[in-house]
């Protein structure tokens, strides 16, 4: 790579856009009490994380332009949407601001008041666990946030925990992400299809609630922050039952903007695939780099000569 990019004569360096976006997870249950032997109950509201000027607050204090550019780098840019590097199901609707000053003219207005270096309403203070998997970018990230809240009046503590217990999905194991016992969890994951209709399964709750992770399922339930939107709920129906793709893209993009909306999940930055060196000799636009494909040369077939380039005997 670095001697393609010093004799940029040879070849072309490109960063080839994924569907992935570091984000995010705002918990509506409160994960510290406990009910029938498990925290983070669906029916135990979080005490401020239902508020919408709290979310709201926070959105406008994740500084995405800084995480982008100083830590993911080229090609991995800053985002407003859960599905983006998807162009059919990318919302046009939704923007990303960084202001502090906005944030916590929201707060004040809320009623949410520094007492101290902490904001508090009604004995409630803005105090928060925040949670990601053990990875350098990711705490720098944390590290971020964390200034930046702390600057609104939101006490923020950060954990670290090792990716595969993160990640696992053992009933038994209350340090994972579908448990969801703290108060923010930060990871990325991706659409495995070009039309995510199951990826929007994360924040469908479903009929009387099945789809969220409760220990009634052992925790199997996609729904891990709790929240739960009719809305939300009837736009995913529809699309499960939609058979045309402009309408399945309609669908797809309303249920980004109802996501976004109500600050459900803080989009951070659209993570790349991969970097790849590609030699100017070949034609690039039939290499087709993108998040679905399994190998770099899924289709070499179809490559071929850029424009009065002779193959060599």
């Amino acid at each position: 790579l670095q001697q393609i990019d010093e004799e940029g004569d040879q070849g072309t360096i490109e960063v080839a856009r994924g569907a992935s976006v570091e984000r995010l997870h705002i918990n509506f249950s409160d994960p510290n009490t406990e009910v029938d032997g498990q925290r983070s109950h669906l029916g135990t509201p979080h005490p401020f994380l239902t508020d919408d000027a709290v979310r709201q607050a926070m959105n406008l204090a994740a500084d995405r332009e800084t995480i982008a550019t100083e830590f993911y780098g080229e090609g991995q840019p800053a985002t407003a949407n859960i599905l983006t590097g998807l162009e059919l199901f990318e919302s046009p609707n939704t923007s990303w601001e960084f202001n502090l000053e906005k944030a916590a003219q929201i707060l004040d207005e809320a009623g949410w008041v520094m007492e101290g270096d902490v904001r508090a309403k009604d004995g409630v203070e803005l105090s928060v666990v925040y949670a990601t998997s053990v990875n350098a970018v990711r705490q720098k990230t944390q590290a971020v946030i964390k200034q930046a809240f702390e600057q609104l009046g939101i006490r923020t503590q950060l954990e670290q925990v090792d990716a595969g217990i993160f990640f696992d999905s053992g009933a038994g194991n209350e340090q994972n992400i579908s448990h969801f016992y703290r108060d923010i969890q930060m990871y990325t994951n991706s659409p495995s299809s070009p039309v995510p209709v199951e990826f929007m399964t994360s924040w469908y709750a479903g009929p009387n609630g099945e789809n969220v992770a409760q220990k009634s399922n052992s925790w199997q339930g996609q729904n891990y922050q709790r929240w739960v939107n009719e809305e939300f709920d009837q736009l995913y129906e529809d699309l499960q039952v939609a058979t045309d793709i402009e309408a399945a893209a309609q669908l797809l993009i309303q249920l980004n903007d109802v996501l976004i909306s109500n600050v459900v999940i803080i989009p951070l930055v659209n993570r790349s695939v991969d970097t790849y060196a590609y030699s100017n000799l070949l034609r690039p636009e039939n290499l087709e780099l993108g998040p679905f494909h399994d190998v770099t040369y899924w289709n070499i077939a179809n490559w071929n000569f850029a424009e009065g380039v002779e193959p060599q005997s």
